[in-house]
């Protein structure tokens, strides 16, 4: 075996998985591998899967085997192929199958040791495959490349929601959150190295805390976060909040802070009382407008995403219907839509999936239709506005992002780069995409 092996990790899926990518190729060179420059020059390529929807996996599997035959091809030897994440931990053995060639087998629980199991299916030549119980305490620290700008901040992990069509709780296990001190100190570092955007992680991350026995640990987090940092020039955000948890106390503190970000991303999923007690959402639609409504009250610029699912099972028209008049009635200004698709070891999958995919399809298109047109009547209340931009650069490309985290194309400016402040006045080009006019640039990292 080599001494030296290199090695590429793709990832597929949230920014948890994103986050986890990061501190799995920090493992593996701390390990004494080397980061290849192209994957398919790697000797090991690792994916970190997703599971969440079966487009994902079947789009994943694609992937996996198109990089697999095409390092085959550029190296005259086969890779060594790791699985890892949600897609592994739900199907595992049935992926050898699917994947004969992979060497390497864990789920979401076995991270830390993979720079060492595969070391050993290197010398073995042996298949490798390990799954393991969640671990009681989550102490998984993030780690960040050097040169960034915007980076990840998991705070928690795992679920104990169970929503009927949701695969996460079985693959994630339940929720552990992170000692809140452990999470101030590792804020100090990276601050201290120089990023300017900090994004929560959790997969319900207004939830933080439960586990800890303090229903209301991520409002005093944020305070923290707030008094110890409140003077240094970043922003912080958190992603992704369930609305059931999206307390009035956390609106306010938002709304009184210097560097905590108003964007607030509540996926609504559905419209219908009827649809999201099936979907075991835990509130219904009265009480997601009403925190919608008090956002929109207490931080007139703020913004709300959010995620919808259409064609549950048993979605009719009128049901369909109510999750238009709340799209209507909120205008979110970011959006992810899908169609629904049947998940292994969810209450959902014993329903029969009766919504025919031409109607799932056209609900779909209706429905982005519908969300376009929300954005754009939205836009009217940021259109005019003077605010700050924070640019970033997202595969070489430079970009801009408000602290609502709009995403801003910029019209003129000179010696822009990552990392700088600028203030722009906002307002619509004629395809209806927000730009960002320069008024001043501010990059001297100082209030």
């Amino acid at each position: 075996m080599e001494d030296r092996l290199s090695v590429a990790v793709v990832t597929f899926g949230c920014q948890m998985n994103k986050s986890r990518s990061e501190h799995l190729l920090h493992l593996f060179l701390q390990d004494g591998f080397s980061e290849a420059q192209e994957e398919e020059e790697a000797d090991v390529l690792v994916f970190n899967t997703c599971a969440v929807r079966e487009h994902a996996v079947t789009r994943a599997v694609g992937v996996i085997a198109h990089l697999y035959h095409a390092a085959l091809q550029r190296r005259g030897k086969p890779p060594c192929v790791v699985l890892c994440g949600c897609m592994s931990e739900l199907l595992r053995e049935e992926l050898l199958v699917r994947l004969p060639y992979v060497r390497v087998l864990t789920g979401t629980h076995n991270i830390d040791e993979l720079p060492s199991l595969v070391r050993e299916a290197c010398n073995t030549g042996e298949r490798k495959v390990v799954f393991s119980p969640p671990s009681p305490h989550f102490t998984e620290r993030g780690y960040r490349r050097k040169g960034r700008v915007s980076t990840y901040l998991p705070i928690a992990f795992g679920c104990n929601n169970f929503c009927s069509y949701c695969v996460v709780p079985y693959t994630t296990g339940p929720q552990r959150s992170k000692p809140h001190d452990v999470i101030l100190e590792e804020l100090e570092e990276v601050v201290r190295e120089g990023f300017r955007e900090i994004i929560l992680l959790g997969q319900n991350v207004n939830s933080y805390g439960k586990d800890l026995g303090n229903p209301q640990a991520f409002e005093s987090l944020l305070e923290d976060i707030e008094r110890r940092f409140g003077g240094e020039k970043i922003w912080v955000r958190f992603i992704t909040s369930h609305p059931r948890d999206m307390r009035r106390e956390i609106v306010e503190i938002v709304r009184g802070s210097r560097i905590l970000c108003p964007y607030f991303h509540l996926p609504l999923q559905a419209g219908s009382d009827r649809i999201l007690a099936l979907m075991n959402r835990g509130y219904t639609q009265k009480e997601y407008l009403r925190i919608a409504s008090f956002i929109r009250e207490r931080i007139p610029e703020a913004a709300i995403g959010t995620d919808i699912i259409v064609g549950f099972p048993t979605e009719s028209e009128d049901d369909f219907a109510e999750t238009l008049r709340v799209v209507r009635e909120v205008q979110f200004e970011i959006a992810y839509t899908y169609a629904y698709s049947p998940r292994p070891r969810t209450k959902a999958a014993q329903l029969k999936d009766d919504v025919p995919q031409e109607v799932k399809k056209e609900r779909l298109r209706v429905l982005n239709d519908r969300l376009r047109e929300a954005y754009l009547h939205r836009l009217r209340v940021h259109e005019g506005r003077v605010t700050e931009v924070l640019l970033l650069e997202e595969d070489g490309e430079l970009i801009a992002r408000t602290r609502e985290n709009l995403r801003v194309f910029l019209e003129g400016g000179e010696n822009l780069r990552a990392g700088s402040f600028l203030e722009v006045r906002l307002a619509r080009n004629s395809q209806g995409k927000c730009i960002g006019i320069p008024v001043l640039c501010r990059d001297d990292g100082k209030n």
